[in-house]
């Protein structure tokens, strides 16, 4: 385990990648192993290639165990993040998801944050002009009227001339099942949904460059709202 050495890392996968996806505990490692090193390499050869960085989270005992240095490791390194509500209080101090995720917009671009039987709440950048209100009920919370752009698509915050902070929350599928017996995969299931959208906007934009769907460096092939209705359906599968 953790032997995995910089030198491995094939630049032109990376290169030709629509993301880039690491777990906390490829930074973490025993003093001596080379896995941190390799990550970083990864990295490096993503953000040469403007390929988006992933960071699941993993645990938050490895998070708790020093928040800010994984605030800065973020804010350096990560474009969006993936977490549950126990894995963002530990990185943020805040206990509600939804400000949990805001919190994280100071440091990412796109946060997925899983609330188990709470649900599923999205947070993101979009650009002004091209912000789109919701069809759906606007809800309360710690943010008045959150959801109100939520029909918006994300973006990288440097791609935006002028950043719109949005966000989207949907209850788990049909209630979430009868009874929940293991949540094990129930995130991953959310993420693989995430990054299914977002490698079909990198395919879509790859073979119809000139389409309406590309007049902004969008982030995602769909809205927060969709996105997060694709992630909490595929959970419910887990």
């Amino acid at each position: 385990m953790n032997q995995l050495r910089a030198e491995s890392i094939p630049e032109d996968v990376i290169a030709g990648a629509s993301a880039l996806v690491l777990t906390s505990y490829l930074v973490r490692c025993k003093p001596g192993e080379p896995m941190p090193e390799a990550t970083m390499k990864a990295i490096e050869y993503a953000k040469k290639y403007n390929v988006p960085v992933v960071l699941t989270l993993g645990t938050k005992f490895v998070i708790a165990e020093n928040p800010q240095w994984w605030q800065q490791f973020l804010k350096d390194h990560v474009s969006i993040l993936a977490m549950n509500e126990d894995e963002a209080e530990a990185l943020t101090g805040e206990s509600d998801p939804l400000l949990a995720s805001d919190k994280a917009l100071d440091w990412v671009d796109l946060v997925l944050c899983t609330a188990g039987p709470i649900g599923c709440n999205m947070a993101g950048f979009t650009e002004d002009e091209a912000k789109r209100k919701t069809q759906h009920p606007l809800l309360p919370g710690a943010i008045a009227e959150f959801n109100q752009y939520e029909f918006s698509r994300a973006m990288r915050h440097k791609d935006c001339q002028n950043p719109l902070r949005v966000y989207s929350h949907i209850a788990p599928y049909m209630g979430g099942p009868e009874k929940i017996m293991n949540t094990n995969g129930a995130g991953d299931g959310a993420l693989a949904a995430l990054l299914h959208d977002i490698t079909a906007n990198s395919y879509h934009r790859s073979n119809v460059p000139n389409s309406s769907k590309h007049k902004f460096t969008w982030l995602t092939y769909s809205s927060l709202a969709q996105v997060c209705k694709y992630a909490n359906r595929v959970s419910y599968q887990y």
